[in-house]
């Protein structure tokens, strides 16, 4: 509020606290001011309560309810190999269950030169090693990089080697070279191992398209074969693609250590002395685990919503003001507020519409096609009306129905089609009620992130108060002044009276 404009004369004719009599006169004109405060205070932690809802459905829809819909949730595979350590794979939604035969002839790898018999102090510079002596103190080296992922372009970069450097300046030299127009790295990994007197220089990728190129220059071409031992008489180096033989058939085209073959993605670890066996089975476990963990979210969500439509409301607790905080302590303060913030959105129309749409949904069948259309034929549902939609699953009876049909379960979940006949599964059918959830709830409060004062519903009540607010924060102020100049007229009416009096007295010889 303003300070108020006007001189205070304060009970020096009349002896009037006119201070406190001003403040009690203020505390009921500020009781309209203190409601608006508390119900900016509600429609603000409803507005919360809104957005964060909002959010949560929106995490559930892209998370929960997306994962369902993929087959990789009902198809699940697992997959074992008799070389382990030589190949591994995990099994996609497309694989097909059996046993095949799998053989590792070569694996795939870098482009890379290698030096033997290197004989460097990595203490020493190289100056100091007898290595690029006067007048010749630095020497470069013009490496080009190619990407298996884009073999049509060349990275190129030079890099200055100097006479102060160690073996280890030149290591980093080369790992941190970029390309000079791009400025991107080359994917270059150098290393010197001193106890093997080694020198590698290879690319971080692997495949046939992987290629270094280094200079043809004299003096880089004496430092590489001279000083690094690399073999010189050749200076291209290509990877290779790995070289894989499945149940017979040659596969040559993989430029990594890792392939999808059969819908199995397979890591190749090491080259194998024979064949190895990999058998493929149908994982009922990690099905039943996919399901449930998928229930226990649904549940999560179905508690919640219920506990929001159904807490009581505590009336006689109404947002605390500033001046009310400041004689409590914070814990006394948030037991308040929990209880102020109680029963916000009892009986909410948006929550209770998406409770009882989500039950029907959960209690509906799904044209499968076979005897297994609904949960509860695959022993999920409620208990009792008590449970208020909340699912229990019998996993025995569970397991059963996705080993005598598993293409049935997944067909109700996830089976895209028309819900008005019963052919959209029950996951699809969840995904659009949270989307027009969403929606409502956008309409209704905005998302996060965005102005509390936007073009919401609870956002253009919130600016309404807020107008309010500052028209009663003004007409106080005014409201202060009147009751200042009154007691100043009056205060300046009893001094006058009281001269008079005086001279009265003063008149009358008394």
């Amino acid at each position: 509020m303003n300070t108020s404009s006007v001189t205070r004369i304060t009970g020096l004719a009349s002896g009037l606290d006119t201070e406190s009599i001003v403040k009690k006169l203020m505390d009921v004109e500020r009781i309209p001011l203190n409601q608006l405060k508390q119900k900016q205070q509600k429609q603000t932690w409803l507005l919360d309560s809104y957005r964060q809802l909002n959010s949560d459905f929106l995490a559930f829809r892209n998370s929960t309810l997306f994962n369902m819909k993929l087959s990789s949730s009902y198809n699940t595979f697992a997959v074992t190999s008799s070389l382990s350590n030589a190949i591994s794979g995990t099994g996609t939604g497309s694989a097909i269950q059996g046993t095949y035969s799998i053989e590792v002839k070569d694996l795939a790898r870098q482009a890379s030169f290698t030096g033997e018999n290197v004989s460097l102090d990595p203490t020493l510079t190289l100056g100091e090693q007898g290595i690029l002596q006067p007048p010749n103190t630095s020497t470069s080296i013009s490496i080009s990089v190619t990407d298996p992922a884009n073999p049509s372009v060349e990275q190129k970069a030079t890099i200055e080697i100097l006479a102060t450097d160690k073996i280890g300046d030149v290591v980093s030299k080369i790992n941190g070279a970029v390309d000079g127009t791009t400025n991107k790295s080359l994917g270059l990994q150098a290393f010197y191992d001193p106890n093997l007197q080694q020198f590698t220089m290879r690319t971080k990728a692997t495949g046939k398209d992987a290629k270094i190129v280094l200079s043809e220059n004299s003096a880089s071409v004496d430092f590489l074969g001279q000083t690094l031992k690399l073999d010189t008489t050749n200076l291209v180096a290509n990877g290779t693609n790995a070289h894989i033989i499945f149940d017979g058939k040659e596969i040559t085209n993989f430029s990594t250590n890792n392939g999808t073959i059969m819908g199995i993605n397979f890591s190749f670890k090491s080259t194998t002395v024979g064949t190895s066996t990999v058998t493929v089975t149908r994982s009922v476990e990690a099905e039943v685990k996919n399901i449930k963990d998928f229930v226990e979210k649904y549940n999560s969500l179905i508690d919640r919503l219920n506990k929001l439509v159904s807490e009581p409301v505590y009336r006689d607790y109404q947002p605390l003001l500033d001046d009310q905080k400041t004689d409590m302590s914070e814990k006394q303060i948030e037991k308040w507020e929990e209880k102020a913030k109680s029963g916000l959105l009892r009986n909410d129309s948006i929550l209770t519409a998406v409770l009882n749409k989500m039950r029907g949904i959960m209690n509906s069948t799904v044209s499968t096609g076979s005897s297994y259309n609904s949960l509860s034929s695959i022993g999920i549902g409620s208990k009792s009306y008590q449970d208020r939609g909340k699912l229990y699953i019998d996993e025995t009876k569970l397991t059963a129905a996705i080993q005598a049909d598993p293409d049935a379960v997944q067909k109700l979940f996830s089976q895209v089609g028309d819900t008005a006949t019963g052919a959209n599964g029950l996951v699809n059918q969840l995904s659009d009620e949270m989307q027009t959830a969403i929606s409502q709830l956008t309409k209704k409060a905005g998302v996060t992130g965005s102005s509390q004062m936007d073009q919401s519903t609870v956002g253009r009540l919130l600016a309404r108060i807020q107008n309010d607010i500052n028209r009663q924060t003004d007409r106080l102020f005014r409201k202060e002044d009147q009751y200042y100049r009154q007691f100043t007229e009056m205060e300046k009416a009893v001094a006058k009276f009281n001269s008079q009096s005086s001279w009265l007295y003063q008149q009358s010889g008394m």
